[in-house]
């Protein structure tokens, strides 16, 4: 995935993690142990997922989303808050002139790869894990 202008400086991050189309900068990981996280993603198109424990919240900075939340779709623009609970299956991917969006993204608790679960979508909600 090309980077989007203006590029994010290395100082800001501890973590760069490159996914096909989602580019995720953490700005705070679990060994920070604080009792929430904090990072900065690039988003084409995010994979389907589902969290057990977490809490997340998007903001966008730049750019549109659609945001898929089981069944619902909801289109976020630079501001838009949209908190995503425990047990709802999401994804995420960029509107508009074919370019990347960036959001904000907070968690609580922390991001943890044991609570991140990907989900094959099928159009129909999935059975949450």
């Amino acid at each position: 995935m090309k980077d989007l202008e203006p590029t994010i400086d290395p100082r800001l991050f501890q973590s760069r993690k490159s996914f096909e189309a989602e580019t995720v900068y953490e700005v705070t990981t679990a060994r920070d142990g604080l009792p929430f996280g904090i990072a900065i993603a690039d988003i084409e198109q995010s994979q389907p997922h589902v969290h057990r424990v977490t809490t997340e919240t998007y903001t966008v900075v730049q750019g549109s989303i659609e945001l898929a939340l089981d069944d619902e779709r909801v289109v976020l623009h630079v501001g838009d808050v949209a908190v995503i609970r425990p047990g709802v299956v999401h994804s995420a991917r960029s509107i508009g002139e074919g370019h990347a969006a960036r959001i904000t993204v907070t968690t609580i608790p922390e991001f943890s790869v044991d609570d991140y679960f990907p989900v094959e979508v099928t159009g129909v909600a999935e059975e949450r894990r």
